[in-house]
């Protein structure tokens, strides 16, 4: 309302200052229209203007809300990372079966690890300890000598059996391979076991065949379950 009576002043005045001037009536009205129409031009420049002003608020503002956004999942990203990262190498390769005649329910020992990152194997004892909660894989490789029957299972806490298998061959030297990927709570421990012992020797080694047990963390699992 001010500003229609600020640009209103100028054409009274105008129209005053006219209506004094010798001019005849209908010119003097012609100038008055053309006051007027300036003045609606004017502001009707000022309305696009302030239209364009509006929009240009209109796109910072969603501009910011996009970039607080952005900060969000950024953020989000970076707890996710940091809460699940895994620090913790975890890995073990050992070769050597200490008893190679076994009773049932005895485990079976590999020593003389050729790496034992983490510490978390244990060759006096042929068990694994998990240090932190995770997805572990284990493989274990066993060669065996002619006509000799395996039964082995890979077991963890509380007597769980993770894989159990059984290797028998009577006509050659023969290996087997077993794997799992087992889900492990820190602390949980995991070891082979001989499921049905044998007074004879069943595991061989040469130049060619060599009995392992090994085992990595393949990614470490928080707040489970």
């Amino acid at each position: 309302m001010a500003y229609q009576f600020t640009n209103l002043f100028p054409v009274l005045v105008g129209v005053c200052l006219t209506a004094t001037l010798p001019v005849e009536p209908q010119s003097w009205l012609s100038l008055v229209e053309q006051l007027l129409e300036k003045m609606v031009r004017m502001e009707l420049n000022v309305e696009a203007m302030h239209k364009e002003i509006t929009q240009a608020l209109d796109q910072v503002t969603s501009g910011l809300k996009d970039v607080d956004a952005m900060k969000q999942t950024v953020g989000a990203l970076q707890t996710y990372f940091s809460d699940n990262k895994s620090d913790n190498v975890v890995a073990f390769n050992a070769h050597t079966i200490v008893d190679k005649s076994l009773a049932t329910g005895q485990v079976l020992v590999f020593s003389n690890p050729l790496f034992n990152i983490g510490k978390a194997y244990d060759s006096g004892a042929g068990i694994f300890t998990a240090p932190v909660s995770g997805v572990y894989f284990f493989s274990a490789h066993f060669c065996l000598y002619l006509a000799r029957h395996w039964y082995y299972a890979f077991m963890k806490e509380n007597d769980v059996v993770v894989v159990k298998g059984v290797k028998y061959d009577g006509q050659e030297y023969v290996c087997e391979t077993a794997s799992a990927v087992v889900l492990l709570l820190q602390n949980e421990r995991l070891w082979i076991e001989c499921r049905s012992g044998s007074t004879d020797d069943l595991f061989f080694s040469n130049s060619y065949r060599k009995s392992s047990f090994s085992g990595a963390l393949l990614h470490r699992v928080n707040d489970y379950p």
